[in-house]
């Protein structure tokens, strides 16, 4: 099935185009050898009717033969005969191609004409014919008739006319008209693929303009990102049917972008404003902690008050980052960083955080980018801290670090051993507060915000990040794609 509208739509063209001009065709065709038929049925009756009182000698018949075929246009010698007799039907002329086996008699010739005889005037007295010498009268007009026969294994168009003195006999050959038809044929068979193909493509570049509408929305609909509400698409100039599209379309993007716009802004000012109460709260919280008795119930409860704090004041945080790299506000402090020695770190800091964890590094020494150090730290914790969470008992993870010189980028990819993720979930993992199923089950702390953030932080660096899970759902690759600044040695760093 094609997929493709345009294309649908000249090929359908063409084929309704080419269904027409066949029928017109035919139909065309068969009119004009119809047409031709009659022509010849008229012009051999005719010249048997006129001939049909003359008398000749033999010469004088060839003659005539010679003549009639340049009148009638038959271009082959063999495709016209001639047939000439007196009253006792005796032969005067036969063409010099008839047929064997064809015998005058046995063709119908018409009924001969009843002889017209003048009438004397009223009043005249009665003339005694036998003692009277009179002239004899004028011929009367000769009987005439076409017919269709089957001779020598092709058809032929028969003119037969009968007089008091002689019987014509002119016939044509179909093969005739058929030698001219194929011509005819030959130039619709020519004709008629030029035509579908100029139909064909006079349809395409008719709905070419006719989607350039479409081909709007579509371009606008790409642009369309959190930065790019406010776009709207002219209707001047546009059809009907479209200007309603393109007034639709212009109204979804006015709602969404009132929605988007609300939405964001409560979301920065919430955070905005719950980050100083948040502050406040943690740290007299700390300070309650220090005034209580080491040990006690009260400093124990005021700690797991403490946590809860900082868990929204996390929140919180992301939030504001969320808002902002949906704005696209998100402040970018550049500045060199040695990659291979940040992603070192964290691979220690991973060994201390989870001892029950083998942890390898694979590293390659020189790494260097320019990006916001805060910001690309916290992208890397991320995703070591989630490997950490959703790892299983006594796992593994494994952090590597290369260069890409074909796509000009640097690669960070944090695997580790994990539980089966559902293959429907790996879709959905960098929505906002989406957690998988097996998060829940296995009681994995979390807000779904970590992911989300990752990417628009890595997005922010003109980078991406992706992640794949194995088919078996036992390993979950994070990997990080930021643009390569500078290569400096070609080494490899393997920790065990």
């Amino acid at each position: 099935m094609i997929s493709s509208f345009r294309i649908r739509l000249a090929l359908l063209s063409a084929l309704l185009a080419g269904m027409a001009l066949a029928a017109f065709g035919v139909t065309t065709w068969w009119q004009i050898r119809q047409m031709k038929l009659r022509r010849i049925d008229s012009d051999v009756r005719i010249h048997a009717e006129r001939e049909a009182n003359r008398r000749r000698d033999y010469a004088g018949w060839q003659r005539t033969e010679e003549n009639i075929i340049s009148e009638i246009g038959v271009r082959d010698r063999e495709d016209f005969l001639l047939l000439v007799e007196d009253a006792d039907q005796n032969l005067l002329y036969r063409s010099a191609n008839w047929p064997n086996g064809v015998q005058a008699s046995s063709l119908p010739w018409p009924e001969q004409a009843n002889i017209r005889r003048p009438h004397p005037p009223p009043g005249s007295p009665p003339r005694d014919d036998s003692s009277l010498s009179s002239p004899p009268p004028p011929p009367g007009p000769p009987a005439r008739s076409n017919a269709v026969l089957e001779v020598g294994g092709q058809k032929w168009r028969f003119g037969l006319a009968k007089s008091d003195t002689a019987r014509i006999m002119v016939a044509v050959a179909e093969a005739s008209i058929d030698n001219e038809m194929n011509g005819i044929r030959t130039a619709l068979i020519v004709a008629v693929p030029l035509t579908l193909v100029l139909i064909g493509v006079g349809a395409w570049l008719f709905s070419g303009r006719s989607l350039r509408p479409v081909h709007k929305l579509m371009a606008s609909a790409r642009r369309v990102t959190a930065e790019g509400l406010n776009q709207r698409i002219s209707a001047t100039g546009e059809d009907k049917e479209f200007v309603e599209l393109i007034e639709v379309y212009n109204g979804m993007l006015e709602r969404l972008e009132r929605s988007f716009t609300q939405a964001r802004r409560f979301s920065a000012d919430a955070a905005h404003e719950l980050k100083t109460p948040l502050a406040i709260l943690q740290g007299q919280l700390e300070r309650a902690i220090q005034a209580a008795e080491a040990g006690s119930a009260m400093q124990s409860e005021l700690t797991s008050i403490l946590d809860e704090v900082r868990r929204l004041s996390t929140i919180s945080r992301r939030l504001l980052l969320l808002s902002q790299a949906d704005a696209g506000k998100l402040r970018i402090h550049y500045e060199a960083i040695n990659l291979s020695r940040a992603v070192d770190e964290l691979v220690e800091d991973a060994r201390m955080s989870a001892p029950n964890l083998n942890v390898r590094g694979n590293v390659d020494l020189g790494l260097e980018v320019r990006a916001d150090g805060s910001l690309l730290e916290q992208i890397l914790h991320n995703l070591i801290s989630n490997a950490i969470k959703y790892n299983v008992a006594d796992g593994w993870i494994m952090i590597e670090a290369h260069s890409k010189p074909a796509s000009k980028s640097i690669e960070v990819t944090v695997a580790n051993s994990s539980r089966p993720i559902a293959e429907n979930e790996i879709v959905k993992v960098f929505d906002r507060f989406y957690r998988a199923q097996s998060a829940y089950d296995n009681n994995v702390e979390g807000i779904g915000l970590g992911l989300s953030v990752s990417r628009e932080l890595a997005r922010a660096h003109d980078g991406d990040l992706f992640l794949t899970a194995s088919s078996n759902g036992t390993i979950v690759s994070a990997t990080l794609m930021l643009p390569m600044v500078e290569k400096r040695k070609a080494a490899t760093s393997t920790r065990p």
